[in-house]
């Protein structure tokens, strides 16, 4: 984790002595990859029990190597904020350790509320997908600018 946030502290140094404003997107790119994909937290998936997951997952979009269920129903949940809506799939506990089948949607008219992600994680993932696309956005119309 240390290693990280000094690699983006020395991106943001480089960015800021460059004076080129395109190199301004380095490190808002390498906090957001680092947020998303690599920070240790939890699963934070709803469990069975109707509790998060407490498993040590890394990076915000990313679930548990415990329970291979897990990822397909983070994903889902992440897919469902944005607007997309694919077919609910029931929470249950994984037999083995082979990835859980996709189900057809048709299957699921007796389906249990799809599973969800915890609120704090959910928002956060967003705020830092927000984040980025501002940042990038920003850093292309100064770079147009100054060009």
């Amino acid at each position: 984790m240390v290693a990280w946030w000094s690699f983006i502290i020395l991106l943001g140094v480089f960015a800021w002595q460059s004076g080129r404003p395109e190199v301004g997107l380095l490190p808002i790119l390498g906090w957001s990859y680092y947020q998303l994909f690599s920070a240790p937290k939890l699963c934070g998936v709803e469990t069975t029990r109707g509790h998060p997951c407490k498993n040590r997952a890394y990076g915000r979009l990313m679930a548990c190597k415990n329970e291979p269920s897990h990822d397909i129903y983070k994903r889902d949940a992440f897919l469902r904020l944005l607007g997309v809506h694919r077919g609910g799939r029931p929470i249950t506990a994984p037999a083995s350790h082979e990835r859980t089948p996709r189900a057809s949607t048709e299957s699921h008219t007796n389906a249990s509320p799809p599973a969800t992600v915890e609120a704090r994680q959910q928002a956060l993932a967003m705020l830092t997908i927000a984040l980025t696309l501002i940042g990038t956005a920003a850093t292309v119309v100064q770079t147009v600018l100054t060009a």
